[in-house]
């Protein structure tokens, strides 16, 4: 890790703790609920939450659905056994069948993972190419384009429903939900508005995704969990760096240095990008603004109408 995100793991580690704990104390939570991929970001915060509110008091939900890794669902077990939390799968197949999604897209029944990789790649040139515009900050954007609409519609759905999964769980036990969104997503909009962005708390949202590596790491989480490339798991044959367009090395060293207010050439020394780099993730993080918003309130002054 560059040493400019270096972190003290130590401290680290006790402030989030401290912070899962208090929450749960002042809001009376008996414990925490976690959505569990078997990725590395879930793998943290269900870490932390043990290690704050007890393994006993801590509820696993893996919710996979037709698109979802096979062996992302087998690491989520599996670490949930190592840990000794109590965990539940639920498929949502049947709930997302029900609306419709995978009629958008080649079924897996049909067509081998590894097809539908190739498609998904094909998929995303073919749009690109169609609205002249990077596919990540076409998603963000949105527009008419029928195959881009089709696209944003079938993955965010995934996310919705998950989350009113989670919040049935929490509400069910007298649970908080913990969200594992980590800074780098945040910043850059890489996640779904009203899916995996509610919470009740956000433990890990100030860290960068190479900082929740280096806290993973610290804390035991297994290589199998680690040595994964980072991946949504909504559509098969896309990871994080791929749809992101940089690796989260670059990523985080440009995103940090912004935040120092550097200027773009100081930050090309420190990053070793290239101002294209640069632009591109100022354009991200400026355009995914409305993701971070809140609902837009119309206020009017009812007196001044009458």
């Amino acid at each position: 890790m560059n040493d400019r995100l270096n972190i003290d793991t130590e401290a680290c580690k006790k402030i989030i703790i401290e912070f899962i704990r208090n929450y749960a104390i002042e809001h009376r939570r008996s414990g925490a609920v976690v959505g569990f991929s078997g990725g590395i970001d879930s793998a943290l915060v269900l870490k932390f939450c043990v290690e704050a509110l007890g393994s006993k008091n801590v509820l696993a939900v893996i919710l996979p659905e037709r698109d979802s890794s096979p062996a992302n669902i087998k690491d989520a077990i599996r670490f949930a056994k190592v840990l000794g939390v109590k965990y539940i799968i639920k498929k949502l197949t049947p709930i997302l069948s029900l609306a419709g999604i995978y009629r958008l897209y080649p079924p897996s029944f049909i067509f081998s993972r590894k097809f539908i990789e190739r498609y998904t790649l094909k998929k995303r040139e073919s749009i690109s190419k169609r609205t002249g515009k990077d596919l990540f900050i076409a998603n963000i954007e949105g527009g008419e384009d029928k195959e881009l609409c089709k696209g944003i519609a079938y993955y965010r759905i995934k996310h919705r429903i998950r989350a009113t999964i989670l919040f049935y769980y929490s509400e069910l036990n007298n649970y908080l939900l913990a969200g594992c969104a980590n800074k780098s997503e945040w910043l850059t909009g890489f996640f779904v508005k009203y899916g995996d962005s509610i919470a009740d708390i956000m433990p890990i949202i100030d860290l960068y995704k190479t900082q929740v590596f280096k806290m993973a790491g610290y804390l035991g989480v297994p290589d199998y969990i680690l040595n994964k490339a980072p991946s949504p798991d909504l559509i098969p044959g896309l990871d994080d760096e791929d749809a992101l367009g940089i690796t989260y090395k670059n990523l985080d060293l440009v995103l940090e240095s912004l935040e120092q207010g550097y200027s773009k050439e100081k930050i090309i020394e420190i990053s070793g990008t290239c101002d294209n780099d640069i632009e591109r993730v100022l354009e991200m993080i400026n355009k995914s603004e409305v993701l971070r918003t809140n609902p837009i309130f119309l206020k009017m002054n009812l007196k001044r109408i009458i």
